[in-house]
């Protein structure tokens, strides 16, 4: 039977945290110190999927830090990110992702993730509302200029208030959303 834990940046051991960034697999982190991540992170949650002897399964992280401006109005959203398993197709992605759900419905937080279009069908799959090619019409405040971001096709809700979906509903050409990490 698998655990579901949400912790802290500083509830994180080292073993953990080497877990993570070895999974996260992004370079420039890689032999980040614990202190470091702790205080990167400081303004986030972990909510890791774990086996019977602790083993991490799959992890995402909820970054607090986070505001969606639309139609002139700050939304504080926390934004799904660093969602991984450490081993594929084997269901862990789908268990933690029904978890955190429950758990941030039950705290009523507005969540959002971002992904590429061909990953959609997952989320889709696990029953989540997602905004196609939405991304697009998304801000960036970065270099001293608003930019588009790239990397992402498509908006998913994790819990929205049907104000905030509406809101991302009607994106477009003229219409834009602006990211702001505070």
């Amino acid at each position: 039977m698998n655990k579901y834990v949400v912790k802290n940046p500083s509830e994180l051991s080292p073993a953990d945290i080497q877990i993570i960034l070895d999974s996260w697999d992004i370079d420039e982190w890689k032999g980040m110190a614990g202190d470091v991540f702790k205080k990167k992170f400081e303004k986030s949650e972990f909510h890791l999927l774990t086996d019977a002897n602790q083993k991490i399964l799959c992890i995402a992280r909820l970054n607090f830090h986070f505001k969606v401006r639309i139609h002139e109005k700050d939304y504080p959203i926390a934004e799904l990110v660093g969602f991984v398993a450490t081993e594929i197709l084997k269901g862990y992605g789908r268990e933690l992702l029904i978890l955190l759900m429950e758990n941030i419905k039950t705290r009523n937080i507005e969540a959002v993730g971002f992904c590429r279009n061909k990953v959609s069908p997952f989320y889709a799959n696990c029953g989540l509302k997602i905004f196609y090619y939405k991304v697009q019409f998304l801000r960036e405040w970065k270099d001293n200029q608003w930019y588009i971001p790239v990397e992402d096709d498509d908006i998913i809700s994790l819990n929205l208030s049907d104000e905030v979906i509406s809101g991302f509903e009607s994106l477009g050409e003229k219409t834009h959303a602006y990211l702001r990490f505070e």
